[in-house]
């Protein structure tokens, strides 16, 4: 997000110049976020995020910084609404009435803010979508790290406390294999449109529209719960090997 600056009555700007800075960062921000996702981070430069945006040289450092602060605005961006919209909805669950808590209201929850709510349009959710994948494949800096883990780090410990809850029987890997799987179906989908559309044989009338998020919830949601609803395939493995003697007092009920 760009940068705040103080300033003294007698220097306060004029509101027209408030908004032009304004306008001129979500620009930037816009530009920067198409060249990022479509090419990487590190291929892109800054002159060329200036040309994308019209704006002069100096003007990303004036509002943002380095390079490294620039996609950290562009993270916080997103990921900042995206992340409490999705906490206010599972916390509005896991601390609700029982009767509303359902495995399938627990994955709508997680999934809607990405999908249906957030961005404002397609095309800005279809852009994150693709800088999240490459941020999450190829990213070593340090605080863009921290920036994820601080947006998706509290609502995935919401949602896997909430299937915990109501599938007890699942192992914590058995789990976390799970939610990895919903993860990856939630990054491919937003970040690579139109995939399997164009391998398909199909004429494309007949070809499923991945651009329909509202869709892609209806259909995603009962497959999601299904793959976590499956048998445990884990189960075993922290689980030991030997069947309790009778005389085994730790494992005998207390």
């Amino acid at each position: 997000m760009p940068r705040t600056r103080a300033a003294s009555p007698a220097l306060a700007r004029p509101a027209e110049t408030e908004a032009e800075d304004a306008g001129t960062a979500d620009r930037i921000l816009d530009a920067a976020e198409a060249l990022f996702a479509e090419r990487g981070f590190h291929a892109v430069a800054v002159r060329e995020i200036t040309s994308a945006a019209d704006v002069n040289g100096a003007a990303i450092f004036y509002h943002f910084g380095r390079k490294e602060d620039l996609l950290a605005a562009v993270l916080e961006r997103r990921a900042a609404p995206l992340a409490a919209e999705r906490r206010r909805r599972l916390d509005a669950l896991l601390d609700g009435p029982a009767a509303a808590l359902t495995l399938e209201a627990l994955i709508e929850a997680y999934l809607a803010p990405g999908l249906t709510i957030g961005f404002g349009s397609s095309e800005a959710r279809i852009r994150f979508g693709r800088l999240r994948g490459r941020i999450t494949a190829d990213s070593g800096d340090a605080r863009v790290q921290e920036i994820l883990r601080r947006h998706y780090r509290e609502p995935g410990r919401r949602f896997l406390e909430g299937v915990a809850r109501l599938l007890p029987d699942l192992a914590p890997q058995d789990l976390q294999w799970r939610y990895h799987v919903m993860i990856g179906t939630l990054i491919h989908l937003l970040g690579k449109p139109g995939r399997v559309q164009a391998v398909a044989d199909d004429p494309p009338d007949s070809t499923y529209d991945p651009s329909d998020m509202e869709t892609a919830q209806r259909v995603l949601v009962p497959l999601l719960a299904a793959v976590f609803r499956a048998p445990p395939t884990l189960a075993d493995a922290t689980a030991p090997s030997r069947r309790p003697r009778r005389n085994d007092k730790k494992d005998s009920p207390s």
